[in-house]
C-alpha cells in the first residue's frame, strides 16, 4: 500500500479509508452510536426527522437513486488521466470507491468518492459553488483535500471527493473530479440493478415498524438518518440504531472472538457483543447475503443507553433485530 495512502488512513476521520489491500478487510465503517444520546446531532451531523423534508436539487440525487448507484462508475478514467495514470478501482462499502493512482511524475495520488453522506456541518460552511451546487472545501495536513458538494439541504446530503496528494495541489483535481461526478450522477451513469435481497436497496429508516422502535426506546423518540444506510432512534436516555453494510466477512462470520451466537429465528444466526463503559451498548449482527469471495452484506443493530438507564441492552437489540429480519427481502 502506498505510503501516502497509509498516512491518510491514519489521519482521516471524515470518512472511512482503506487501501487496495485493505478495502476488503475493513469490517466496520464509522459507528453512529455516540457517547451521549443528547449529542447525536452534534457528533454525527445527522438531522432528526422532525425537520421537514425537502427535495434534492435534482431528481438524480434522490436517496433512492443514490442507493442504486455504483460509486466506482463515478470515477471516470478519462478525467483521472488528466492528472496521471489511473489504477484499479477499490470499493469500500456501498457508497465509497477509491482509485490509488500515480501522477504524471509517478508520485502517489489517491482519489476517492463517497455519495449520500450526511452534510449538516458542510452545509453550514458551504461558501463556494461547483457545478451549480453549494460546495465546501477542507484541507488536511497539506496532503489531502475534501471537496464536498451539497445535493439536498433538508435533510442535508451530498457527496465528497477526497484527494490525497503530497506533491501538489490536492483541491484542484478534487474540484474537477467532483464536477465530473455530479455530471455522471445526473446522467445516471452509475445506475445498477442489485439482487432483490441486497441491503443496498433498503432505506433503514423506513424498514422498521414504529411499534418495534417504541419497544426499544420508548414511545417518544426522534429518528436520525445518517447517510444512506444507517438510521438511529433516540430517546432521553437510550437509543437504537440500524446499520446496513457491505464488508469483508470472516469465514466464521465473527468479527470479535467475544461474540456469542444468538438465534434470531427463521434459521438465522446472529452474533451478539456487549460493551460496558460510560454509555453501555450491545450489538447484534448477522450476514444477510454473501456476494463474491469474502465480501458480504451485514445487518447490525445496536442498543445503547446512559449508564443510569437500567435495561437489558442485549435483549433489546435481539428483539429489534427479530423485528427487522422479516422486513428484509429474501433471495
Amino acid at each position: 500500500m502506498p505510503r501516502l495512502v497509509a498516512v491518510l488512513c491514519a489521519l482521516l476521520v471524515v470518512s472511512g479509508c482503506a487501501g487496495a489491500d485493505l478495502a476488503k478487510h475493513k469490517p466496520y465503517p464509522r459507528s453512529t452510536i455516540q457517547a451521549n444520546a443528547e449529542k447525536v446531532t452534534e457528533t454525527t451531523g445527522a438531522t432528526p426527522t422532525d425537520t421537514p423534508s425537502g427535495q434534492p436539487v435534482d431528481p438524480a440525487f434522490a436517496p433512492d437513486k443514490l442507493r442504486l448507484t455504483d460509486p466506482c462508475k463515478l470515477l471516470d478514467r478519462e478525467v483521472l488521466a488528466q492528472f496521471g495514470k489511473p489504477g484499479e478501482v477499490s470499493p469500500t462499502g456501498f457508497s465509497r470507491c477509491s482509485n490509488y493512482m500515480a501522477d504524471k511524475n509517478g508520485k502517489d495520488l489517491a482519489v476517492s468518492v463517497e455519495i449520500g453522506q450526511t452534510m449538516a456541518t458542510e452545509l453550514k460552511k458551504a461558501d463556494k459553488q461547483l457545478a451549480g451546487l453549494k460546495s465546501y472545501e477542507q484541507t488536511l495536513d497539506s496532503s489531502a483535500c475534501f471537496v464536498s458538494v451539497i445535493t439536498q439541504e433538508r435533510p442535508p446530503l451530498g457527496l465528497t471527493v477526497q484527494i490525497g496528494y503530497q506533491d501538489g495541489d490536492a483541491c484542484g483535481p478534487g474540484r474537477k473530479v467532483a464536477e465530473s461526478v455530479v455530471g455522471l450522477l445526473k446522467a445516471r451513469a452509475g445506475a445498477q440493478s442489485p439482487p432483490k435481497d441486497s441491503l443496498v436497496r433498503l432505506d433503514p429508516c423506513a424498514l422498521v415498524d414504529q411499534s418495534a422502535v417504541a419497544a426499544a426506546v420508548g414511545p417518544a423518540s426522534r429518528m436520525f438518518p445518517y447517510g444512506l444506510h444507517t438510521c438511529s432512534w433516540v430517546a432521553d436516555a437510550k437509543e437504537v440504531s440500524l446499520d446496513l453494510r457491505s464488508t469483508f466477512v470472516p469465514p466464521d462470520r465473527r468479527f470479535d472472538a467475544k461474540q456469542t451466537e444468538v438465534d434470531l429465528g427463521g434459521g438465522v444466526t446472529g452474533y451478539q457483543l456487549a460493551n460496558t463503559g460510560a454509555y453501555p451498548s450491545c450489538t447484534v449482527q448477522w450476514v444477510q447475503r454473501m456476494n463474491t469471495g469474502e465480501e458480504g452484506e451485514l445487518v447490525a443493530v445496536k442498543s445503547a443507553g446512559q449508564k443510569k438507564a437500567e435495561f437489558d441492552r442485549c435483549a433489546t437489540a435481539v428483539a429489534f433485530a427479530k423485528a427487522v429480519l422479516p422486513k428484509i427481502p429474501k433471495g
